[in-house]
C-alpha cells in the first residue's frame, strides 16, 4: 500500500522559506519555459506512475495515480488503482483519506501531511524565488525528446534528507515528463507523468468526498 506521507517526506524542498529575489539566469531556459507554460495551462487531469525504491527493498514498489488540477487552484489527487489514498482541496478545506479503511479527515492547508501537495498541485508556490534560493540548478542531460534539470539543495539541514531532485522536461517547456527525488539514505521516488488532458464542464463532483 502506498501511503501519502511516504510521498510527502521525499519533497521537503517546497517548505523552505524564500530569502531573496532570484536571478533569472540561475534557472535553465527549459525550466523557465515550463514554469511560464504552467501558468496558462488551465484545468487539467494527469495520470502518473510512481516507483519507489529503498535500501531495504529488494524490488521497486510501483503504484499508479492521477490528479486533477483546476485553474482556480482546486485539486484532487488519487494514489492506487482503485484509489486507496485520496486528497481533495476545494479552495476552502483539505480532505484526506489515507487508506481504503481510513475515515475522511479534514485538515488545515498547512498540515505537514498535505503541505507539499498544497504547494505543488495548487501551483501557487512553484516560484523562481523558492527554486534559486534553495537549489543549484543545472542541466545534466539533453536529448531530442527531453532535458533533465538537476536540483541540488543549498541549505545544509536539508542535505541530510535530500540529495537531489531531477526534473525531466520536454524541450520548449511543453510539459513535465518525470520527477525524481533522491533522499539522503539512497531511497528514490520517481513520478512519470502522462500527457495532460484539458478539462471543461462542471467538475464539482470531484471535490466532494
Amino acid at each position: 500500500m502506498i501511503r501519502l506521507p511516504s510521498v510527502l517526506a521525499a519533497a521537503l524542498w517546497l517548505i523552505l522559506p524564500v530569502q531573496a529575489a532570484p536571478d533569472p539566469a540561475l534557472i535553465p531556459p527549459v525550466m523557465r519555459e515550463w514554469m511560464a507554460a504552467e501558468k496558462g495551462i488551465g484545468s487539467i487531469k494527469v495520470a502518473f506512475q510512481q516507483t519507489r525504491t529503498t535500501p531495504a527493498l529488494k524490488e521497486p514498489v510501483t503504484a499508479s495515480g492521477r490528479f486533477w488540477r483546476m485553474a482556480d487552484g482546486r485539486f484532487r489527487l488519487e494514489l492506487g488503482s482503485p484509489a486507496t489514498t485520496i486528497l481533495i482541496f476545494d479552495n476552502e478545506s483539505v480532505r484526506l483519506k489515507e487508506s481504503a479503511e481510513a475515515p475522511w479527515q479534514t485538515l488545515k492547508p498547512d498540515d505537514s501531511r498535505v503541505r507539499i501537495w498544497m504547494k505543488f498541485l495548487s501551483g501557487r508556490e512553484m516560484d523562481p524565488e523558492s527554486l534559486t534560493n534553495n537549489f543549484t540548478l543545472k542541466v545534466t542531460q539533453q536529448e531530442k525528446t527531453f532535458i533533465t534539470v538537476a536540483m541540488i539543495p543549498r541549505p545544509l539541514l536539508i542535505k541530510k534528507h535530500l540529495r537531489q531532485l531531477d526534473m525531466q522536461i520536454e524541450p520548449g517547456g511543453r510539459r513535465l515528463l518525470g520527477f525524481r527525488v533522491v533522499q539522503g539514505d539512497g531511497s528514490t521516488l520517481l513520478l512519470n507523468f502522462g500527457p495532460p488532458e484539458k478539462l471543461a464542464g462542471d467538475l464539482s463532483q470531484l471535490f466532494h468526498p
